[in-house]
């Protein structure tokens, strides 16, 4: 149960392969009656070749030789009781996105109008190893701690879920997307969480998140109800496919070890609300091709995914495979009435041997897309990644590594460059099915 409570559990992890496990919290539990207050980080540089189907878009061209970095702080403290019980606080801040120009931009006129520092995670525990834990705050919720089958402990740590990473360098017209659990959208949320302990190898989770927001997000704009207000459950029209409220998710998990052989399989679900319609009004109309008659549309659907995963270790070997199938769009985004399920499946492997690392995944995404009952959108896009990556560990702090991506996305009749459909001005069938490739080298340094 201690490993839920790492600040990132999800994103702390994925650089294990680069630099030995990374850690925001002591590796053990303090002693009882003391508290241990830390500082940790993490930072990557590497060097990258990136091509894609829109490195040349108009009179533009990229350098496909390009460069990428970050850094992350993990502030906290662990505290333990005489009696054993156990609290702390975990966060986690990271630099920000900005405009690109000369040098780092810092003024709200030029740049992006973001400061320089972000806070991703922050959140309090506390529990017993019999009780369980309760995290409150901006955290990972269930969904992403139980997952199982996922490994990204290899490369960059970033792969195609990139926060800073070499999938980051990726224009978005060619970047495939797949359904990570550890992804902000979900984790830097205001939420509550309970981690059962274990009991004969069994675990569980629970989370809810009354609406998507995080610290502080909405609080200085809401003067009297409405759309700036972070508490918002309805207003007229409703406010697009990616607010949600009240948020639950569930996990359920086994570990076991049977003659030198690991094995860990997970199963859930989570499911969530879009802001409601107040007023009513259609936001589409469906017209039948064969009757002609016309149906308004005045609410997203819920959303509703489950997943299961499991993976098995033996003599350094990792095997893992994850399934996410349910009502929801790319990026956690609600479906509109007319819209398909996303059907996402990974395949992930890691062999891990003194201080190399070695791994890879395949990822398949079938989702809506851009496709709507009133466009002449194929109803399905089908985005495809492969990841693969290789590490060194120099020292438990100093790490090298290379990565090599691959990645497609298609869908008939959704031009991704402009993001218009067949019909539209400005629509190219030349960017219905785009392709990219990255390869990097680099460092990560962690303390």
């Amino acid at each position: 149960m201690r490993k839920f409570l790492l600040a990132s559990a999800a994103t702390l992890a994925m650089v294990a392969g680069a630099t030995g496990a990374a850690h925001a919290q002591a590796a053990k539990p303090p002693a009882p009656g003391t508290l241990v207050v830390h500082l940790n980080g993490l930072f990557t540089y590497q060097l990258d070749d990136v091509g894609s189907s829109v490195n040349s878009y108009g009179n533009n061209k990229l350098n496909p030789i390009t460069n990428a970095g970050f850094l992350r702080l993990y502030p906290g403290f662990d505290a333990m009781t005489e009696n054993g019980f156990e609290y702390g606080v975990a966060s986690e801040i990271r630099d920000a996105y900005t405009n690109p120009g000369q040098g780092m931009q810092e003024n709200s006129v030029t740049g992006n109008g973001v400061e320089a520092l972000v806070v991703r995670r922050a959140y309090a525990y506390f529990g017993t190893k019999k009780a369980g834990i309760v995290r409150i705050g901006q955290g990972d919720g269930p969904w992403s701690l139980m997952q199982d089958g996922v490994i990204e402990n290899f490369g960059d740590g970033n792969q195609w879920n990139s926060d800073g990473g070499i999938g980051s360098l990726v224009p978005g017209a060619a970047y495939p997307t797949w359904l990570f659990a550890d992804t902000s959208v979900l984790y830097t949320t205001l939420k509550v969480v309970y981690l059962s302990p274990d009991l004969a190898g069994f675990n569980f989770g629970v989370g809810f998140e009354p609406n998507s927001n995080g610290i502080k997000e909405g609080d200085a704009t809401c003067v009297v109800a409405s759309t700036t207000c972070a508490a918002l459950a309805s207003a007229p029209g409703g406010v697009g496919n990616a607010r949600r409220k009240n948020t639950l998710d569930a996990m359920l998990q086994y570990t076991g070890l049977f003659s030198g052989v690991g094995v860990k399989v997970s199963g859930g679900y989570i499911m969530s609300s879009p802001i409601g319609n107040s007023t009513g009004v259609p936001f589409e109309t469906i017209v039948s091709p064969q009757t002609g008659s016309r149906t308004p549309i005045t609410e997203y659907k819920r959303m509703g995914i489950a997943t299961i995963g499991g993976q098995v270790t033996y003599a350094g070997f990792i095997l893992g495979a994850n399934v996410k199938d349910g009502q929801v769009n790319n990026g956690y985004t609600f479906l509109a009435p007319g819209q398909r399920s996303a059907f996402d499946y990974m395949i992930s492997a890691e062999y891990n041997a003194g201080p190399i690392t070695v791994g890879g995944y395949y990822f398949s995404n079938q989702s809506a897309g851009g496709h709507q009952a009133t466009n002449n959108v194929a109803r399905t896009e089908q985005d495809n990644g492969v990841a693969l990556g290789a590490n060194y560990a120099v020292t438990p702090n100093l790490g090298f590594f290379v990565t090599y991506l691959y990645g497609q996305r298609k869908q008939y009749g959704f031009d991704f460059a402009n993001n218009t459909v067949v019909g539209q001005t400005g629509y190219s069938a030349a960017y219905d099915r785009t392709h990219s490739q990255a390869i990097g080298v680099g460092a990560a340094l962690k303390w």
